[in-house]
């Protein structure tokens, strides 16, 4: 699973994630999320969504996933084993979403 590290200010400031869109009020087009993907891949988005309640906000992530060739070369982030997942930041909203893209590609 390729993971990032989000920007060192802001929500989650400093912890991993698997690559995503922008957070934002409105939804993002299928078109604009393909084209904010890390690798150009054949994107499926998986069914169901992931939904996380923060202190001020509800956050829905409709959760896409591709096959890259094992260990593609990436400019931003690290492939990162799914049994290994404790060695990373991972706040609990990403925990969410790489649980669910796991199940809804198994």
């Amino acid at each position: 699973v390729l993971l990032r590290r989000r920007p060192p200010k802001g929500l989650l400031g400093g912890m991993m994630e698997p690559p995503g869109s922008d957070w934002r009020d409105s939804s993002w087009s299928e078109e604009e999320a393909r084209g904010a993907a890390p690798l150009k891949l054949d994107w499926v988005a998986l069914p169901g969504v992931v939904r996380h309640v923060f202190t001020h906000f509800e956050l829905e992530l409709i959760v896409y996933a591709g096959k890259a060739p094992r260990f593609a070369p990436i400019n931003d982030g690290v492939w990162a084993e799914p049994e290994r997942f404790d060695s990373y930041a991972l706040p609990s909203v990403m925990k969410k979403v790489a649980r669910h893209a796991i199940k809804k590609t198994s």
